[in-house]
């Protein structure tokens, strides 16, 4: 959430794994870095017959920049996650151009949105739920994406998703300010074809080993019924640092559309952190929506 570069932050900070990543080429002003994740996670629910479910996972990402002259840069990032028993899902596939009033970038990527969303998503499993629907959502298709970065504090994104379905594309814009003393405001909206809509505001707040966020997001998307109705939905993170390795992670979230909860719950995680590469978890979710049940998550992850 702090104060960076977006041709920086694609490479080193998109996505949690490609913190861990390693340049493999550094030469003639071009780079390449290559990094992804190993994670097995086993899911157990309260159903009552100890069933057990994988939800084990790989990525795999490359990302790579180079200097064309002292104001443009050129990059590129994709990543691809395998499941046991699954084909290769791509992640992310774009290319882009840096220059000195922001960066340009095309291909399957986050959505404005997204930067604000992610103050609350920070849990391993149970966070993530202010991306309603597609066009607030991470990776998607055909998206144009600008971000600049102002006054060292300030980064403003806006993209327009196309697709090949008619009345179906979008846009959106975002603007997210971080002090220097761990203060994070986010605000953000996306406007569909659809008739869907969604605001976003978030606020975070960092001292110590202590880390808070909230998001509230509000506006009109599908119901179980296919029609266009209101939409409201809130997450609370908080993060504390106990030790070098061992954080506690609560979230609470809850979603409403056309006035009924389709999410419900809140969760509680405890993860220790070996070092940079390998980390445990386990995750535990108290779901209070009727006939829904708990899941608890078990996971060891690898970041290479």
């Amino acid at each position: 959430m702090k104060k960076t570069l977006l041709a920086t932050a694609i490479l080193a900070g998109l996505v949690s794994a490609t913190a861990q990543s390693a340049t493999v080429y550094d030469q003639d002003d071009t780079t390449l870095k290559i990094g992804g994740r190993a994670e097995v996670r086993a899911e157990f629910k309260d159903t009552g017959d100890g069933s057990v479910e994988d939800k084990s996972r790989a990525r795999i990402n490359f990302g790579g920049k180079t200097k064309i002259t002292d104001n443009l840069t050129g990059f590129g990032y994709m990543e691809y996650q395998i499941e046991p028993g699954e084909t290769v899902d791509n992640r992310y596939l774009f290319a882009g151009f840096g220059t000195s009033i922001g960066d340009f970038s095309y291909g399957r990527q986050d959505t404005a949105n997204v930067q604000v969303s992610d103050m609350t998503d920070i849990a391993s499993v149970h966070s993530g739920y202010q991306q309603v629907f597609d066009a607030s959502s991470d990776k998607e298709n055909t998206t144009f994406l600008y971000s600049g970065t102002f006054a060292d504090s300030v980064t403003v994104q806006a993209n327009f998703t196309g697709s090949d379905e008619n009345d179906q594309d979008s846009v959106a814009i975002s603007a997210l300010y971080s002090s220097d003393f761990g203060l994070d405001l986010g605000l953000a909206h996306t406007d569909a074809q659809t008739d869907e809509t969604q605001t976003t505001l978030a606020a975070a707040y960092s001292v110590g080993g202590f880390y808070g966020a909230a998001s509230y997001a509000t506006g009109d998307a599908f119901n179980d019924a296919d029609e266009i109705s209101d939409m409201t939905s809130i997450e609370i993170a908080l993060q504390y640092k106990f030790t070098k390795q061992f954080r506690m992670i609560a979230i609470i979230a809850q979603q409403e559309i056309d006035d009924v909860d389709t999410e419900d719950f809140y969760a509680v995680e405890g993860q220790y952190r070996f070092n940079k590469s390998i980390r445990t978890y386990v995750t535990y979710q108290f779901n209070q929506i009727d006939e829904e049940e708990d899941s608890l998550v078990a996971g060891i992850r690898y970041n290479f």
